[in-house]
């Protein structure tokens, strides 16, 4: 993994003051505990654990024709970044992965149980506290359809949640389910690397083993994922609102998503934190583009580059499809800079889980560094508990 700071100009100069606070930053990282248990891959998920889930995925791959993963936000976000970014578009996989309880579409889970009828179903619900709307509400309709019509349906459940406590694990242990734990001190968006991932990425058939290695390859990367983090804060300060993950290879969409999630939540508190959108190119060059490049200087972009892909050769060229898209990223970067738009190009070598591993573990520390460079606590969502709070009050006087 690598970075390229060529065209944010002078962002990327570092003061002394702020040497000194990401110093800071890193003696409370080191010091406190409380939600970092992502930091340590090993002490976040157990070689012990990795094989109970790499043997479990394998009995599901076995017994089931669709695997359907229940959650929301961080419960399902990370998964489905890495599926989507090492499937193939137009293959389907065995066994069908489908996600349910990321919104409150009637007519999705309606059409999911029709779909489902007369196939080999298994669940996996992922939710730490078991109570959140869309995930209890999907789970509740998908488990009474799986008791109606499967009499072993107590193999085809896995949840994943707090092993030890919370509404979840209690219902589990009462229905003898399997119950794989997520850590009490990784919150959900920092879960991917957590059995709440790593389970559904390991039926989807990657290799777990190489996904964690990558992330513990990157297990000293603080300053480097300091340095986004403090360029970041400059385009926040230079008035740069909306950063925009863009991408040129479409599989990455679902991992722009993960990290939109990931740094909205951790940064966005306090009326400070800068808005991530979604921006697939050469897509969007051809509508938003425009505004990128002569709208209103409120944008910067992080880019994300996949060095080596399957490719074509296009003789009227005499260039691969891949060069040519290549040539586009960074001719886009240069006329995006000229109109005030900066860009952080970040590349990997190739869509492999040992590099997906590498860009979980660099991306989630940023967020939590740039989290403390605005003064605000990383871990907390305390505007998405806000709106939880009215609904609950709506739903108690029905």
């Amino acid at each position: 993994m690598k970075i390229n700071w060529d065209f944010i100009g002078n962002e990327k100069i570092i003061s002394e003051a702020e040497y000194k606070k990401i110093e800071a930053i890193q003696e409370i990282m080191n010091k406190e505990k409380s939600m970092l248990g992502w930091k340590d891959v090993d002490v976040m998920i157990s070689s012990l654990e990795v094989e109970e889930i790499w043997n479990l995925s394998k009995m599901v791959r076995n017994a089931c024709d669709v695997f359907i993963v229940i959650g929301v936000g961080g419960s399902y976000l990370g998964s489905k970044a890495i599926i989507d970014a090492l499937r193939p578009y137009f293959s389907k996989s065995t066994p069908e992965i489908i996600f349910a309880g990321h919104q409150l579409s009637s007519e999705y889970l309606s059409n999911l149980l029709e779909y489902i009828e007369g196939k080999r179903v298994f669940l996996n619900v992922i939710s730490k506290s078991g109570k959140t709307l869309e995930p209890t509400i999907a789970f509740q309709k998908l488990y009474t359809y799986l008791k109606k019509h499967d009499l072993e349906y107590m193999k085809h459940v896995v949840v994943t949640t707090d092993s030890e406590s919370g509404f979840l694990s209690t219902f589990a242990k009462k229905e003898g389910l399997k119950v794989l734990n997520i850590p009490r001190e990784v919150g959900g968006r920092f879960s991917v690397l957590s059995a709440a991932g790593l389970f559904p990425i390991s039926v989807f058939g990657v290799d777990i083993k190489a996904l964690l290695q990558g992330a513990r390859s990157m297990e000293g990367c603080f300053f480097e994922a300091a340095q986004y983090a403090i360029v970041r804060k400059h385009m926040e300060d230079s008035l740069k609102f909306v950063e925009a993950y863009t991408f040129y290879e479409e599989k990455l969409s679902s991992f722009a998503a993960w990290l939109q999630q990931l740094f909205a939540e951790t940064q966005g508190k306090n009326k400070k934190g800068i808005l991530p959108i979604i921006n697939p190119n050469t897509t969007n060059l051809h509508s938003i583009g425009q505004y990128f490049q002569e709208g209103r200087d409120i944008l910067f972009e992080t880019v994300l580059r996949v060095e080596k892909t399957k490719d074509l050769f296009l003789e009227e060229y005499s260039q691969t499809m891949h060069q040519i898209n290549q040539i586009v990223l960074e001719q886009v970067a240069y006329a995006h800079v000229e109109g005030n738009t900066p860009s952080i190009i970040v590349t990997i070598d190739s869509l492999t889980p040992m590099e997906l591993g590498k860009l979980i573990y660099f991306f989630e520390m940023s967020a939590a560094i740039g989290g403390y460079l605005l003064d605000v606590d990383p871990f907390n969502q305390p505007g998405v508990d806000a709106y939880k709070k009215l609904v609950n009050q709506e739903l108690k006087k029905l």
